[in-house]
């Protein structure tokens, strides 16, 4: 799993539990270029990008190098910015 930033991330672990997958949190879509040495392994890479267009160029980079193996998660939060807002946002209209 790929995530935007370090907030992103925990707010899928507060969805999802411990029981995720691999992580990596490029704390910048600035760093993709420095993150894609660690995905080599992966069979599946799934991308949990800002719905916006530097999430959107940093998913089309990733599928750049690994094609098929990239998926696009962001449907998770779909009008949202991001993870961490759509669980701020859903999380107080629960209450």
């Amino acid at each position: 799993c790929i995530f935007e930033g370090f907030m992103d991330f925990l707010s899928y672990l507060t969805m999802k539990g411990k029981e995720i997958a691999p992580s990596l949190v490029l704390n910048s879509v600035a760093n993709v270029g420095k993150a894609v040495k660690h995905l080599d392994g992966y069979g599946r890479i799934d991308c949990f990008l800002d719905r916006d267009e530097a999430g959107r160029r940093t998913l089309e980079a990733l599928k750049g190098y690994y094609g098929g193996r990239v998926t696009d998660r962001s449907a998770l939060h779909d009008g949202y910015k991001d993870l961490n807002e759509y669980l701020q946002l859903t999380a107080k209209n629960e209450q």
